[in-house]
């Protein structure tokens, strides 16, 4: 079962309003996967970041969510492609929730 994202459809204002809706559908349609966030399904774009502190450094794994309902919250369980995290931060990007995850 795939988890539909649930982008808000307002009427847009302006032609970039209505051209960043068109991209934010496009952009969740194909490299949009489910993840289970506190028992919700919801698509999300993966985005990686290297992760540095002092002399260590390596890969971390940040999802952009592409779902107007959820609201981000730190300590939320995440399965993500079969393996479990927690949102150690979160932030607004473009208008959706960016979780970071340990």
């Amino acid at each position: 079962m795939q988890a539909q994202h649930r982008l808000r459809r307002q009427v847009a204002a302006n032609l970039f309003d209505r051209m960043a809706a068109r991209m934010d559908d496009v952009t969740a349609r194909r490299f949009g996967r489910v993840a289970a966030i506190s028992g919700q399904e919801v698509t999300v774009v993966e985005s990686h970041f290297l992760a540095e502190m002092g002399a260590l450094s390596g890969d971390g794994l940040s999802l952009v969510v592409f779902d107007a309902v959820y609201r981000a919250r730190t300590g939320d369980s995440v399965i993500y492609q079969g393996n479990e995290y927690s949102v150690t931060r979160h932030a607004v990007f473009n208008g959706k929730s960016q979780i970071w995850l340990e």
